[in-house]
């Protein structure tokens, strides 16, 4: 368990309760160390570190385990690469490392003897054998998806326990899955098994610890915190103390014994006996780490400076119902015997250096040397050239190159500031920072998928994870708006899935998105068999159209076939009437009335032609007339 935004990524306590394995981040690299509660308040020196050297490589589970063939306790180490390294502290080295031939992260672990459970982020399971050091079989079970915790039943070895959201009972020789408990909103975080009879679980973000019978499945008892639980510990079934998320520790006596009944759950619920709080002499809150219950001792873990551990013991039976512990971080004094070298104090500075508020400045950054000198070398020899192209260029060249690049930075600035602009990045930064749901619901109400798209452009990566947390939890809550919110986890998605895919132990953290995306997936071929069907029906609906249209098209044309039919039988020939000439011809009586006309027109023009006469036919005809008359007529 951890505390969010220490460098304690991880940490447990042996099964005595006397050495606590603890992994932490120093710069981007992980390491594990192994602490003992009585001989320091702080840690052991350097050498008994277990370091990693790459960066990439991370621990996702820890488990402790007695190793018979070496006879010593050892820090079972599941890592990000799909290996489990068996370290023991006493030699300060690891021992053995076993693979699972897979490069899947190791999401828990769990020993019972001499054999070794173990699943991964794929949802395989792996039985290892600690005596021969190496893997005896491994296999998936169809139903069971989202696995994140493994527990082996000490009274019958061949049955285990798996959890997502719901609780399985796996028998390891059939493969199949005996009984399922459900009951889980979110993944299950702690998955423990009391006593032959009755197991308990709770889930992430959740305050109920629910205590199940492990052969009928049903609620035994519910233990109810004041917040969400973030750790365990248990001393058999006779006492049970969690770490609430503020930091506070609450013990459960007897937690098989019910005192209430809630109507809304349907069983009986039980809250807690004793609660404890720590703090400082300025009445800060001082954040639980870990602990560890035996008996009526109660070891607890908190950190100092956010990287320091120290360790307290207390009689919690002898305590009262609410008590606070008061601690001495004793900052202003300068004790040499007890500083330790790394975080030395000078009394002499404004602030007394811690590593949680600790602040890079500036630095070095060698890792991509290379490629920064490359980069540089070309860049040099682009200079180069464009040295040699502008001697040989004219005054002319060089003002039109000029003017092209202004219009080339001209666009870039239009086209940047059009990003920038109608976006809702700062007030979705303030509202995840923050974790303001009013203000993040404004956010959501977009409905312009250009501004969504723009905002979530503009969005640090580290955020991303954050909305996509908030926008599973209110898909899973509000079925009404996944087509909207769906919208924002696509672009999330495709504009961060970069960076998504190089944080760790994301499939664990977007679970709950995982789940609620599988379930809407799993209506996907239901819907295709109902579209695919649909389409059917809207083809046989369209051919049977058509087919209506060109009958009623063909009977139209055959009614008219039949009209024109009517009309020709109106007209009847007679060919004995035609060679009689009978049978009167139009064509022919317009050609014979036109014959006649231009006959007629013709002999008038000659009977004109007659009439008139020439001057010397006018006077010889008188002559005529006057040598008919004699003289004395004359």
């Amino acid at each position: 368990m951890s505390i969010q935004g220490s460098p304690v990524v991880l940490s447990r306590y042996d099964s005595s309760g006397q050495y606590l394995a603890c992994v932490t981040v120093e710069l981007d690299k992980q390491r594990v160390s192994v602490e003992s509660i009585g001989d320091s308040n702080y840690s052991f020196d350097n050498q008994s570190f277990l370091y990693f050297d790459d960066s990439n490589l991370g621990v996702s589970s820890l488990k402790w385990s007695y190793l018979a063939s070496t006879e010593t306790s050892c820090v079972l180490i599941g890592l990000t690469n799909g290996e489990i390294w068996i370290y023991s502290p006493l030699s300060n080295e690891v021992i053995y490392k076993l693979s699972t031939n897979n490069s899947f992260e190791i999401k828990d672990i769990d020993v019972l003897d001499e054999k070794l459970f173990c699943v991964d982020s794929k949802d395989y399971i792996y039985e290892f054998s600690l005596s021969e050091f190496k893997m005896i079989q491994h296999f998936q079970i169809e139903s069971c998806i989202a696995l994140n915790k493994i527990t082996i039943l000490p009274t019958n070895p061949n049955h285990i326990l798996v959890a997502s959201h719901s609780i399985f009972l796996v028998d390891i020789t059939s493969k199949e899955v005996q009984l399922t408990i459900p009951g889980h909103m979110s993944p299950v975080s702690i998955l423990k098994v009391l006593n032959s009879e009755f197991i308990l679980s709770t889930a992430r973000d959740d305050r109920f610890m629910n205590i199940y019978d492990i052969t009928s499945g049903l609620t035994k008892t519910v233990l109810v915190a004041q917040s969400d639980i973030v750790g365990f510990s248990n001393t058999s079934e006779n006492a049970i103390a969690i770490i609430t998320e503020d930091g506070k520790i609450e013990i459960f006596e007897d937690p098989l014994v019910s005192t209430t009944t809630t109507k809304r759950r349907g069983n009986k619920s039980k809250h807690a006996s004793k609660t404890i709080e720590f703090k400082s002499e300025k009445d800060q809150i001082i954040p639980a780490l870990n602990l560890f219950i035996s008996g009526d001792i109660l070891n607890v873990t908190w950190l100092q400076n956010a990287t320091i551990r120290n360790f307290t013991q207390l009689k919690w039976k002898e305590l009262d119902n609410s008590y606070t512990h008061t601690v001495e971080l004793n900052h202003g004094k300068k004790n040499n015997s007890k500083d330790h070298s790394l975080y030395g104090q000078d009394l002499a500075a404004a602030k007394t250096y811690a590593e949680g508020n600790a602040r890079v400045s500036s630095g070095d950054n060698f890792k991509h040397v290379m490629d920064v000198i490359k980069h540089i070398e070309q860049e040099e020899e682009q200079r180069e050239r464009e040295g040699e192209e502008e001697s040989s260029e004219t005054l002319a060249d060089k003002l039109e190159a000029a003017s092209i690049s202004r219009l080339k930075n001209k666009k870039m600035k239009d086209s940047k500031s059009g990003i920038a602009t109608g976006t809702f990045t700062v007030i979705l930064s303030q509202a995840l920072q923050a974790n303001d749901h009013s203000l993040l619901e404004t956010v959501l109400n977009n409905r312009d998928e250009r501004v969504t798209k723009d905002t979530i452009l503009r969005l640090k990566p580290t955020l991303a994870v954050v909305l996509l947390e908030r926008l599973a939890e209110r898909i899973a809550r509000q079925t009404h708006r996944q087509g909207p919110l769906s919208i924002w986890v696509k672009w999330c998605l495709i504009i961060h899935g970069g960076y998504l895919v190089t944080v760790p132990n994301l499939i664990s953290t977007l679970s709950s998105l995982h789940s609620t995306l599988k379930r809407r997936s799993d209506l996907l071929p239901r819907l295709l068999a109902l579209e695919t069907r649909l389409d059917y029906v809207l083809d046989t609906i369209e051919v049977e159209q058509s087919d209506i249209v060109e009958e009623f098209e063909y009977e139209n044309e055959q009614l008219l076939e039949l009209e024109d039919g009517e009309e020709e039988e109106y007209v009847e020939y007679n060919e004995e009437l035609d060679d009689a000439g009978l049978i009167d011809d139009e064509e022919e009586s317009y050609e014979s009335e036109s014959d006649e006309d231009m006959s007629e027109e013709d002999d008038g023009a000659e009977q004109g032609n007659k009439k008139k006469l020439t001057p010397e036919e006018d006077i010889d005809d008188e002559e005529d007339e006057e040598a008919g008359y004699s003289d004395e007529e004359m």
